[in-house]
């Protein structure tokens, strides 16, 4: 067991590295403050921060988090009803393009998802 653990934390340290960073107490206080708004350690909210400067993944606030997970819970049962309505159209033998109509919510949701994005950066 204490090899595995020695080869994981070998991995760890070439994997990762740390920077240190010297900040003005009020651009402390601020990240300090943000950071308790998204409910994090002050070392993790600028880690986020870098992260979605470098374009791996948005922060988004819990509230955005939120609506963005009702939208898309709403999108797919739409998808859902969709897929419905093409089953019971091949049942009674009425051509319905569902294709067309999955791509057009699909295209729904990246539209959607891509606005927040867009809000979160600016």
């Amino acid at each position: 067991m204490d090899e595995k653990r020695r080869e994981y934390f070998k991995n760890y340290v070439e994997q990762r590295k740390r920077i240190s960073i010297s900040l003005c107490l009020a651009d402390y206080q601020k990240i300090e403050y943000l950071a308790d708004k998204m409910q994090m350690k002050p070392t993790s909210f600028v880690g986020h921060l870098v992260q979605q400067k470098l374009g791996k993944n948005p922060h988004l606030s819990p509230e955005i988090l939120k609506e963005l997970t009702e939208v898309t819970y709403l999108i797919r049962n739409i998808a859902n009803n969709v897929n419905q309505i093409a089953h019971r159209s091949n049942t009674l033998k009425v051509m319905v393009d569902e294709n067309a109509l999955l791509m057009e919510l699909k295209r729904l949701e990246d539209i959607v998802k891509n606005y927040v994005s867009q809000k979160v950066d600016a």
